[in-house]
């Protein structure tokens, strides 16, 4: 039989989506793509972000060209090609090294910028892709990859076609490029610059089109299927020839398919069977025929392909001319992606969503091996006819019988006898079928069977059941009294929750959803129990401050904040009652504020972060909103004896754990300055010697607190060209240097990256620094090491030389002559190394170069002459070979 399918498995990403966009209510996603590591999303802020397939944040791209239109990902994930509202066209090769500075090229697509990206297309070999414009424009983008010192690749652009309307989709195959724009279809042979336009009907709108490879061309052979107005679907071979129209119009004239999402809890979600009553009054819906647009059309695993509109979604077998499935549960759709067997669906409020088609086979033996069997149970009953012919021929299914004991525990004989049909078929073909005869049958089976193959309704359950009081035989289900005693089981002593499933009465599932809910609200109660103390959650913020100052008089020793002894509780909850008399009670803020309190002390005391206590707290402002809090706890800090600078720095860190340094691209100046104000604040206090010319650091300790979020803060001053800033933060923490050392690598500027490697004084810089100089750049290096030896530092920022006490110098293992030498030979040949050692012999001790440098060194020399004698031996064995032929 032919099978039916579903959309399950649904997942809303939009909680984690906001995370990023947390701290700045101006920015909004504007397109997505997927691939199989990645999900990225283009921002009117013109950056990009980087998210797993889980949907957790990654990284962020910024980006100063305007807001992104479309974007692509490559096959390989090496590349995003995206577009903006300027009328560019970006490639970004992807490297999610926090490290690594992004590599993005651009190219203008026209000095028009009304001329916008219509489309994206990457081929599977990621050298090359396609765009189309606006103007009816498709280019072809060359990728070419080369080694250089700011860029690792390059593109060109170069024209394909000129058509008269707007480009709407691309596809290809091999040498072939279908493009489809408002008016038709056009298929391309590139590799004879052929050109053929599919079909002999303009029309007016867009519509997409798409190849459709098969792995088995013998049986079905490749196609191109290209959409047409009034829900039509032309079917068209490699020659451009049409071979057929699919009419899909009045075969929509049917239900929508349900999405079934995925419940926690089986009672919580009882009243889904009131949503099988309404699915059954679905079916009797008369459903008109649909006139559909499809803009985009995309293969959709073997057989299937997709399309959707703005309010639905659309599943087609073209091979067989059916509509598999539509959906409209989703609202104003902009795009879909598929994976897999997945579809991820992007709406115009910036939320994505993702569900899975499965046959409904396939989805109920999922539900069974998750242990969701009230839902299978549902699944069933709303498919009897389905599943008890499938349960015929698969013997898979056999699995489904462990709802039969299920809910004879739970006594829903109602449900047990909508789907006895299917546990019967079950029976017959695993070949262990139940001897119903011999006990004289079950009557309620027989006539439910008898109903489904003549169509009609089941008779009532209470008028056809024996009227026997004996315990039932083996296979029979006893349906005479839905509260008959002869099959309940007693409560299970345990969990209440358990304990509910026996409960059944007059009052049904009511009273369970009742008694359940007043647990829930229990559970959450003995949360906030174990938060703050029964005898303070009543309390003004200024009863509380009294309460803790007059402890404080009783033992100034006693640190604790909350005072838990039984005297002191008895006394406060009297107090407790005399205050609430009195005093309004306490605003949400104000409790949030006391929570935020306590999390800090109870992390003070354990000496953690505790930011996933708070996190859920954070999620809920905006930057602006979360900083106003903030200085409303750093009050509250205040009043309970912190000092202004401690509570200050105590509110900093609890802010800079949550915040994810990438978001500071998006943030506004306010925001910024007030992250530079805490990092500068919360790095401060450290010992600096200072240039006696310019009074910029020189010496210091490299310790630094929040590095990464200090290295984003640099990058973005430096990239928007306000190096004041830069040197602002370096002035209080010039344990940023390393990073200041990158920005001046990148330009090349030695004067300043090698004073920064001897005032930064770690072994890390210089070799990472070592990896790109050159024998003239390492000289220098050797000549201001000599200088230093001598106690004289050249400031980074005047570029004077300040003497320094030997003190200083020998502070760090870096500043011996074994270190800087060793780290020489690493970047350095030995002979280079050795000239450079017998240049300034002078000044090095004789005790300063231990014997290991020079036996490392001799290796070094021994190994770089063997393999030049090899290279010469290879060499004459050449020639005498080549000398030796006619």
């Amino acid at each position: 039989m032919t099978d039916a399918y579903c959309l399950s498995n649904f997942i809303d990403f939009s909680p984690h989506l906001s995370q990023p966009l947390r701290h700045s209510n101006r920015i909004k996603y504007t397109c997505f793509d997927i691939s199989d590591n990645y999900i990225i999303f283009g921002a009117t802020s013109g950056s990009l972000y980087f998210f797993n397939r889980g949907g957790k944040f990654m990284h962020l791209i910024p980006n100063k060209h305007g807001p992104v239109t479309h974007l692509s990902i490559s096959a390989n994930n090496k590349y995003v090609a995206f577009a903006t509202q300027r009328s560019l066209i970006c490639v970004y090769a992807v490297n999610l090294s926090a490290q690594a500075a992004p590599q993005v090229i651009v190219t203008h697509l026209s000095t028009d910028q009304s001329v916008q990206v219509s489309c994206i297309h990457w081929t599977p070999d990621e050298k090359q892709f396609y765009y189309g414009d606006t103007r009816g424009q498709v280019n072809l983008v060359l990728l070419s990859s080369f080694i250089g010192h700011s860029l690792l690749f390059n593109m060109s652009v170069h024209p394909l076609l000129y058509l008269d309307s707007p480009i709407v989709q691309i596809d290809d195959f091999e040498s072939l490029l279908l493009v489809s724009n408002s008016t038709k279809c056009i298929l391309c042979n590139t590799e004879y610059e052929e050109y053929k336009q599919i079909g002999n009907r303009p029309r007016d709108g867009a519509f997409g089109a798409c190849f459709f490879i098969s792995p088995h061309e013998s049986v079905q052979p490749s196609r191109i299927y290209c959409a047409r107005p009034g829900t039509r679907i032309w079917e068209v071979d490699f020659e451009g020839e049409v071979i057929q129209t699919h009419q899909f119009k009045s075969a929509l004239a049917t239900a929508p398919a349900k999405i079934y999402k995925n419940h926690d809890s089986d009672v919580a979600h009882d009243d889904d069977d009131d949503d099988d009553g309404h699915e059954s009054n679905d079916e009797l819906l008369d459903y008109q025929p649909q006139q559909l647009q499809f803009a985009k059309l995309q293969r959709f695993g073997q057989d299937f392909l997709l399309a959707y509109t703005e309010l639905g979604l659309y599943v087609f077998d073209v091979r067989q001319s059916t509509v598999v499935l539509w959906s409209n549960q989703f609202e104003r759709i902009v795009d879909c992606r598929v994976a897999g067997s997945e579809i991820f669906v992007f709406t115009q409020t910036g939320s994505l969503y993702s569900v899975q088609l499965q046959t409904l086979q396939a989805h109920a033996i999922s539900l069974m091996q998750q242990s969701k069997l009230p839902q299978c149970a549902r699944l069933l009953r709303q498919h009897v006819k389905y599943f008890a012919d499938k349960a015929r021929e698969n013997y898979d299914l056999k699995l489904l019988n462990q709802l039969k004991q299920l809910l004879i525990e739970r006594q829903q004989y109602e449900l047990l006898n909508d789907i006895s049909v299917i546990f019967d078929a079950i029976a017959q073909c695993t070949g262990s079928a139940l001897d119903t005869q011999s006990s004289g049958g079950s009557s309620a089976t027989t006539e439910r069977s008898a109903s489904l193959s003549t169509g009609g309704a089941p008779a009532n359950a209470a008028t056809t059941t024996t009227t026997t009081t004996a315990a039932p035989p083996r296979g029979v289900y006893v349906l005479e009294n839905a509260f008959c005693d002869n099959l309940k089981q007693p409560p299970k002593s345990g969990h209440f929750k358990d304990a509910l499933l026996t409960v059944t009465g007059k009052f049904g599932k009511n009273i369970i959803k009742y008694k359940f809910n007043i647990f829930a609200e229990e559970q959450q109660q003995q949360l906030v129990r174990e938060l703050i103390p029964a005898s303070e959650r009543s309390l003004p913020f200024k009863d509380i401050k009294a309460r803790y100052e007059s402890q404080d008089n009783v033992d100034d020793n006693d640190e604790e904040i909350v005072c838990r002894s039984s005297s002191s509780s008895s006394r406060a909850t009297g107090g407790a009652k005399r205050a609430t008399a009195t005093t309004p009670h306490i605003s949400p803020e104000e409790k949030t504020i006391y929570n935020l309190y306590l999390i800090q002390k109870s992390a003070k005391f354990s000496r953690t972060h505790c930011v996933e206590r708070y996190r859920a707290v954070f999620d809920e402002y905006a930057a602006n909103e979360l900083i106003h809090l903030l200085g409303k706890l750093t009050q509250v800090m205040v009043e309970h004896g912190d000092s202004l600078e401690q509570a200050q720095r105590n509110c900093y860190e609890m802010y800079f754990n949550y915040l994810n340094p990438e978001l500071i691209w998006e943030m506004d100046d306010a925001t910024r300055d007030y992250i530079a104000s805490g990092f500068v604040l919360l790095n401060s206090g450290i010992e600096i010697f200072r240039c006696i010319h310019c009074n910029f650091p020189l010496r210091f300790d490299n310790a630094c607190q929040y590095h990464d979020l200090g290295a984003v803060l640099l990058r973005y001053f430096w990239s928007r060209n306000e190096q004041l800033k830069c040197f602002d933060v370096l002035q209080s923490v010039p344990s940023l240097l390393d990073v200041l050392a990158k920005f001046y690598l990148a330009e090349h500027n030695l004067d300043k990256v090698l004073p920064i490697v001897f005032n930064y004084g770690t072994v890390e810089l210089l070799q990472d620094v070592g990896r790109q100089l050159n024998f003239s750049a390492w000289a220098r290096l050797f000549e201001q090491f000599v200088e230093l030896q001598r106690g004289r530092l050249v400031c980074v920022n005047c570029e004077c030389v300040t003497t320094v006490e030997q003190e200083q110098l020998t502070r760090h293992f870096f500043y011996t002559w074994n270190c800087f030498l060793n780290i020489a030979l690493d970047h350095l040949t030995a002979s280079e190394t050795l000239a450079l050692i017998f240049k300034w012999s002078s000044y090095i001790p004789s005790d300063a170069i231990d014997r290991e440098f020079y036996t490392r060194s001799l290796k070094s020399c021994l190994r770089f002459w063997e393999r030049r004698k090899s290279k010469r031996n290879c060499g004459q064995d050449f020639k005498n070979k080549s000398g030796s032929q006619p």
